[in-house]
């Protein structure tokens, strides 16, 4: 049985254990880093903890002040302490632990080091294929989702420009040489060009519809995932057609000294279920862009075949330095279509 000042030191130690918690959250909402770790939508209910855990800390140093003064409140209601010392220095240890990681480490984004363990996926997720078709999976561990119709690897003639990672590297390739067809589909044409299966596509169908009218697609953060996938579903149909999108380098061993891959993280509740989404570039100097580095690239769409799987790739045409958006992660959006209108 332990003494009520002994009692009292377990109490302080609780609520300073606590308020570290509190002001961990608090430190991280105030600079902005709490959006490496949560996704926004979920970010009031952290904050919300940061406010109940202040309010237990307060509660245990009530206790802690009331068993210091030799009147410790009592009502059998809880498991009782126990007096071994290996036992509580391995109890709080265990608390202690992510306090320490948290507070001592940088808060950094995830970076292609992660995007390599997870398997960058180069086309739609599995979900949005599932009837459709069944995925296949990479040697990388990465989803891609076979196309009903493959087509051969189209490659646009180039010469190699000069470039630096330091500044815009622009392609000499005309645009004119993959220009669109003047003649604009009518609605008609559109709904068969876009003709959704399932439920599935139905989004992606008039998000295609949309993207396909566009002179260039600019791919907007806010619905990364959902205009890359209906690019995907629909990839035949946008084969020329310019593009703009930004993102990290992502580099595998099996790609040319032409290619990398432009990636971003979408998050759905936090950074553990993080996964890599990009697309495959191909440009005359990308070796010269290392790793984690953010660029924005416009160029033009076309196939390309990778590890057996047929898949879209822009050709680049400028490929160049950004710096990295305060929020480097993409989120679902479960309302598309009001940020394309």
């Amino acid at each position: 049985m332990l003494t009520a000042r002994s009692l009292s030191y377990h109490y302080f130690f609780r609520t300073l254990i606590l308020l570290a918690f509190s002001s961990y959250i608090v430190l991280l909402s105030k600079s902005d880093a709490l959006q490496y770790y949560i996704a926004p939508r979920m970010m009031i209910y952290v904050k919300l903890a940061s406010v109940l855990l202040y309010v237990i800390a307060c509660f245990q140093g009530y206790l802690a002040l009331r068993a210091y003064w030799g009147r410790p409140v009592t009502c059998d209601c809880e498991q009782e302490i126990s007096p071994s010392v290996f036992r509580n220095t391995i109890a709080y240890g265990l608390l202690l632990l992510p306090l320490l990681v948290g507070f001592l480490l940088p808060d950094t984004a995830l970076s292609s080091a992660m995007a390599a363990s997870k398997g960058m996926n180069l086309s739609a997720p599995a979900s949005l294929m599932k009837k459709t078709a069944e995925p296949t999976v990479n040697n990388a561990g990465s989803l891609s989702a076979p196309s009903a119709a493959p087509t051969p690897v189209t490659t646009a003639p180039t010469a190699a420009p000069s470039a630096s990672p330091s500044a815009a590297s622009q392609g000499p390739a005309s645009d004119a040489n993959l220009a669109t067809p003047k003649t604009a589909p009518s609605d008609a044409d559109l709904q068969a060009m876009f003709k959704a299966d399932n439920e599935w596509e139905e989004d992606f169908s008039k998000i295609g519809m949309i993207l396909y009218k566009k002179d260039m697609i600019t791919v907007n953060p806010d619905i990364y995932m959902e205009i890359l996938s209906s690019i995907d579903l629909y990839k035949d149909n946008f084969i020329g057609k310019k593009i703009e999108l930004t993102g990290f380098v992502y580099r595998e061993d099996q790609m040319t000294d032409s290619q990398f891959v432009v990636g971003r993280f979408a998050v759905s509740c936090c950074s553990a279920d993080a996964t890599p989404y990009g697309v495959m570039i191909d440009f005359p100097t990308a070796s010269t862009f290392p790793k984690d580095m953010w660029v924005k690239v416009t160029g033009t769409i076309q196939n390309v075949t990778y590890k057996g799987n047929d898949l879209f790739k822009i050709q680049a045409s400028r490929v160049e330095k950004i710096t990295a958006p305060s929020s480097p992660y993409v989120y679902p959006n479960f309302e598309p279509l009001k940020v394309l209108k």
